[in-house]
This record gives C-alpha cells, structure tokens and sequence, in this order.
C-alpha cells in the first residue's frame, strides 16, 4: 500500500484489488485519519457489496437511519424530485442540517462519471477558511447566524437557524457552517437569510471564499473508489455534468 498526500488536503491510500479494505483498516483507525486529513480515500482495494459496506461502515461509528434506509444509492433519476438526483450542480452544504449531523460521510464509488463529463465532488475545508480570516472578519462572524428553509420534498426540509462560527464537536478548532442557496428552478430549493445584514453580499462573498481553489478539493471519482469525509469541518457540493454521463455513489451517514 502507498499513501499520497492530496492538495489542499487529504490523504490518499492506494492499495490493489485483491486487498480487501475491511480486513485491513480498522474503522478506529480511519477515524483518526480523516481528524488528521479532513479526507480519506481508498483507492484501488477490492470491491465490496452493499451490505458489506454498512458493516464495515459500523466499524467507523452508528449508522444515520433514513426512511429509505442507511444507504443512498446517489444517481440520476428519471423524473427527480431533488436536484441531488439530477445532473445539475450541487451548492455547497453540509449534511443533516434539516435532521441530525453525522460526523462522516462514506461514499463509495459504483459506477464512475465518463472522462471529462463533470459531476466531481468537491469539498471545502471551513476550519482553514476561519484561520486565514482576518480579526475584523471573525469578530462579525461570530454574531452571524443564518436562517435556512426548505419545502419537505424529499428525506429532508423544514427551517432551522443555525450560528455560522462553531466549535468542531470532537477537536478544539471553529468550524463554519455555511450553505449556499438553491435557487429557482431548482429542484428543492433553499432559501438563506441573515438578520440584520446584507445577506446577499454576504452570501457572495463566503461563496466565493469556500470556492477558491486554495480551500478546496475537487475529487474526480473512479470507479470503487471509498472517500471518508469531516461532515463537520468540510462543506461539500458537486460540479455539473458537462455532458450526459452516468455516475452511482453510494453514501452512508455516520453519527
């Protein structure tokens, strides 16, 4: 096995298909990892089957459970009720904002996108984006809090307000929770709004702050390929298709 360290962040493990990676890495283990490198991925190992994917998933932490169970099986729909279903772009996010935070997010790659077609994922480091931070620009920060709305059409919806500056539940670190909103004719939209402040100036300049390149990590997937991720720290979204490709991720929540 080999290990890569991937810009801006993250940490990539290579192994061959004849390695299966739940006799290798204990979930503990790759726990620690993804605190150290925000991401973890898995590339080249055997491929597993659905449920043994939940099982080695329950080696990391307990399982969020949705009413369609604990995996979702990520692509396009013929007639989609959510833009994440689509070939449409993805703002960013973090996920279990409507209902309960899990702490990663474990995706496995079934069926990659075509070569050059679109349809990355790409993540956002927030802790590092507060670190470089001016003090002017903290101290506003930590006063801000966002309200989000969105029509429950899908596994999720509702409003919350949730404080943009907060403490990483499991280190010493602030973390930002900042969505981009989903905007009309997409698909579930959602709506953003800030007291007492232009939150669409607000809005444009935090975007474009998550979205520079220095911050974040675009992953073009290939196929099997197995990706831990900080729910807590990163905000993740996904490119457009280009072209019409085919791509299945499967992901699982873990508290």
């Amino acid at each position: 096995m080999n290990t890569l360290s991937m810009k801006p962040f993250g940490l990539q493990i290579s192994g061959t298909p004849d390695k299966n990676l739940s006799n290798l890495f204990d979930g503990k283990v790759l726990r620690e990892f993804v605190q150290q490198h925000r991401i973890v991925l898995l590339r080249g190992f055997a491929s597993i089957h659905r449920n043994e994917l939940i099982d080695y998933a329950k080696t990391i932490g307990s399982l969020l459970q949705w009413e369609f169970g604990n995996v979702m099986e990520m692509q396009a729909h013929e007639k989609p009720t959510n833009y994440l279903f689509t070939h449409g772009h993805v703002p960013l996010h973090w996920d279990g904002a409507f209902h309960q935070v899990p702490r990663f997010l474990l995706f496995n790659c079934i069926q990659a996108p075509l070569a050059n077609s679109g349809g990355e994922t790409f993540f956002s480091n927030t802790n590092k984006i507060w670190l470089d931070a001016n003090k002017d620009e903290k101290k506003l920060w930590e006063n801000y809090k966002l309200t989000y709305t969105t029509e429950k059409l899908a596994h999720y919806g509702g409003t919350i307000t949730s404080p943009l500056v907060q403490q990483h539940p499991d280190k010493n670190e602030m973390i930002l929770r900042f969505a981009e909103p989903v905007l009309p004719p997409m698909l579930n939209p959602v709506s953003v709004s800030m007291n007492h402040v232009n939150e669409k100036q607000f809005i444009q300049v935090m975007s474009t702050r998550c979205n520079d390149a220095k911050y974040c990590y675009v992953h073009t997937w290939q196929e099997n390929d197995f990706l831990l991720a900080d729910n807590h720290a990163l905000l993740h979204g996904r490119n457009a298709f280009k072209n019409f490709s085919p791509r299945h991720l499967r992901r699982i929540q873990i508290l």
